[in-house]
């Protein structure tokens, strides 16, 4: 109502009928298009009293008030002074935050992913135990002819990492047999290369298997969001094949030869042998669990191929669309091989 009187007044000042009014019409200055403004209405005949400002804005001082005419009416519309305050904008972001900190998940074990890893965890554990841990003898009867009593035993101890050439006879108890040092006789041959290789590699694959436990169980979302730790996984179990079928052969290799070096051939490399001492081949310690870690080896190489199948369907090469579609939504992508 207080807006239509004061419209009233403006339009009988522009026609010129303001001298026909008992008071000058007020002047309304136009307010910003932008700023908001209120209505005031001013204590009339009743004793009422003007609406307070807004909250957090204060009453300009007296002498910076507009002055208003001395009539019954007073201003019908007051300014008030726009306080504009900066507005914070809160982003948030649209896809969840990744789990950084370790959380116990034991789901993946009873997935095929985390299933294999645990079984190449166990076979490599037995990979370089049954080899690094071996540890055996060769024996040979010794004869001198001018003795008539019973043929003298000489050992050659050898174990990992199978360098025979330092492995040395020696008679129990320790004297010369037929007056011939046998300490300078030893084995021939030395396997250490392959050996070494064999179980550097194996304990390597049970630390990486460790490590990769740790992340599937405790780091799964990290896991499977991130497109660099499935590839470098993925690389990682193809590079683990062809090592495992190169280390395996080798050491196969290896060990046949270990077999024949320290079988019944060992008297026919003997000097002392071709010299009127006669020798026999005693025995030698058994070589079963060598063999199981060839077992193993070839074992490992399978799990670490047919599990490779399952690494790569976590990385991106196998849904590409799929996984860059989730990145960009920031979705989690649904697990394909977990």
């Amino acid at each position: 109502m207080y807006i239509c009187f004061a419209r009233g007044l403006a339009v009988l000042a522009r026609c010129g009928l303001g001298s026909l009014l008992p008071f000058p019409p007020p002047v309304h200055p136009s307010p910003p298009v932008a700023a908001p403004f209120r209505l005031r209405p001013n204590a009339w005949a009743g004793g009422s009293t003007a609406a307070a400002p807004p909250r957090g804005l204060r009453d300009p001082p007296p002498e910076a008030r507009p002055s208003c005419p001395s009539t019954p009416l007073g201003c019908t519309v007051s300014s008030v002074p726009l306080l504009l305050r900066p507005a914070v904008l809160i982003v948030s972001p649209s896809f969840p935050q990744r789990m950084s900190s370790f959380q116990l998940n034991l789901n993946p074990l009873k997935e095929p992913l985390g299933f294999i890893k645990v079984l190449e965890w166990i076979a490599s554990i037995f990979a370089f135990a049954t080899c690094g841990g071996f540890k055996g003898k060769t024996e040979i009867l010794v004869g001198c002819p001018k003795e008539s009593h019973d043929n003298k035993t000489i050992t050659a101890s050898f174990g990992y990492p199978f360098r025979l050439n330092e492995a040395s006879f020696k008679a129990l108890p320790d004297v010369n047999v037929c007056g011939i040092d046998w300490k300078t006789q030893v084995l021939i041959g030395d396997y250490s290369s392959s050996a070494q290789f064999y179980v550097t590699f194996a304990v390597f694959i049970f630390l990486y298997c460790i490590a990769a436990l740790l992340l599937y169980v405790g780091y799964t979302n990290l896991y499977r969001d991130s497109r660099k730790l499935t590839m470098v996984d993925f690389v990682v179990t193809l590079v683990a094949t062809f090592l495992w079928l190169v280390s395996t052969s080798a050491w196969a290799k290896a060990l046949t030869d270990i077999k024949v070096a320290t079988g019944h051939n060992i008297i026919q490399e003997l000097t002392p042998c071709k010299h009127g001492v006669t020798c026999s081949f005693g025995s030698v310690t058994s070589m079963g669990s060598l063999n199981v870690s060839v077992i193993f080896g070839f074992l490992n190489m399978i799990l670490w191929g047919g599990n490779a199948w399952f690494v790569y369907k976590e990385t991106s090469l196998h849904s590409p669309s799929n996984t860059s579609a989730s990145h960009t939504q920031g979705g989690i992508s649904p697990p394909t091989g977990m």
